[in-house]
């Protein structure tokens, strides 16, 4: 490319070239369009852990999920011995035989288990005869079903798709192997690598092979021949969004330096393209531009990323209101509970104790001549 121009073959070089004090002493060039450096091409490699079932939620999530489980187990525990607890106690003072028979038929519900069986889809409906406590079972039951619907699709879409990982991220990481790596021949990277103060890049000298093929040198990533390749950033970030989507970048810019269009010295058409350029970045179009270069065209797009697939808090924070309401609405009906046998089980059950024995219409009339004898006596005393 550099040849092309200098020898007057082509006016311009509609490439990324990254401007270096070397390539400014033979050929012209367009303003600045954006910040380059070099990069460093490397092989991603699949990496299989041992704790891929808790990736579908981050850790925020799992946190949340098990502070939900244990309060649930807490409140249905609580309920169900409060109400138990009043509901024997108003039997006790209707029919001490009946208590007893209810005590050795209420036994102390594993909760615990029943609410994690329900967190698996495994569960059944408590056998508690608390309303509240049942209500707060069936909220959780409908949080748990999500919960797993949810974590089964993001196992799944972990389990398929491999994690990439990158070995070497860096000309240190480079430097502390023993593998060898590319650059392209006769170039500004070469000359970075030879003229460097870079303590990494003069220990990678002796280990650097130049390519005069940047196709060669990527196929000799891929098979492992060379750790790495250090091209003009923006070219390597090209071969990151082609399939078969396997190389990736190292974490570091290599150097630094801008990316411009060459021309040939002396260029008549310099001025304007300067214009142009100029224009253009203060349009605000080139994070447009590179957006639609290396995000909207890349064919990689459909692979998941190692942070992919997995619900977040900003995601699921809705679905912990279900258990939420569920415990509000299941305490204030075990308090209801709770004040029933304490203020209204006995009468009831009086009540229904005589009209299985007398008839609705005795007991009807037996209980307004009560109430107008103690109207009358309260009459009399107020006078």
């Amino acid at each position: 490319m550099m040849g092309e121009l200098t020898s007057g073959r082509a006016d311009l070089a509609l490439y990324p070239m990254t401007l270096t004090a070397q390539r400014a002493k033979y050929i012209q060039h367009t303003q600045p369009f954006q910040d380059g450096g070099y990069g460093l091409l490397v092989k991603t490699q699949a990496v299989n852990t041992g704790y891929s079932f808790l990736l579908p939620f981050t850790w925020q999530v799992w946190l949340l999920f098990l502070m939900a489980m244990l309060a649930v187990v807490l409140l249905l525990t609580a309920m169900d011995l409060t109400t138990r607890k009043a509901r024997h106690a108003a039997l006790e003072k209707v029919d001490s035989c009946k208590v007893q028979r209810s005590r050795k038929r209420d036994k102390l519900m594993g909760h615990a288990i029943e609410t994690i069986m329900m967190a698996v889809n495994s569960g059944a409906a408590p056998a508690s005869r608390s309303l509240g406590v049942k209500l707060l079972f069936i909220a959780w039951a409908i949080f748990s079903v999500i919960m797993l619907a949810a974590y089964t699709a993001n196992l799944t879409a972990n389990l398929t798709v491999n994690q990439l990982a990158v070995q070497i991220g860096s000309l240190a990481d480079l430097a502390q192997s023993s593998a060898y790596f590319g650059v392209p021949a006769d170039s500004s990277v070469s000359s970075y690598f030879t003229s460097s103060l870079d303590k990494a890049a003069l220990l990678l000298l002796p280990r650097m092979i130049e390519y005069k093929d940047t196709d060669d040198a990527v196929a000799d990533v891929r098979r492992g021949k060379i750790a790495g390749f250090v091209t003009d950033h923006i070219n390597a970030l090209y071969f990151t969004q082609v399939k078969p989507c396997d190389l990736a970048l190292g974490g570091e810019v290599v150097g630094s330096g801008s990316l411009v269009l060459g021309l040939q010295p002396n260029s008549t058409i310099r001025g304007k393209l300067d214009d142009a350029m100029l224009k253009l970045a203060e349009s605000g179009q080139v994070p447009d531009l590179r957006r639609k270069w290396f995000q909207d065209n890349s064919e990689c797009d459909s692979e998941a990323t190692p942070e992919g697939g997995r619900l977040s808090m900003a995601q699921a924070w809705s679905l912990f209101v279900i258990p939420a309401v569920g415990a509000a609405a299941g305490i204030l009906i075990a308090a209801a509970e709770v004040f029933y046998y304490n203020k209204m089980f006995v009468g009831v059950q009086s009540l229904r104790q005589d009209l299985s024995a007398m008839g609705a219409r005795v007991v009807l009339t037996r209980r307004l001549h009560r109430q107008q004898r103690s109207i009358s006596k309260s009459l009399r005393f107020g006078f």
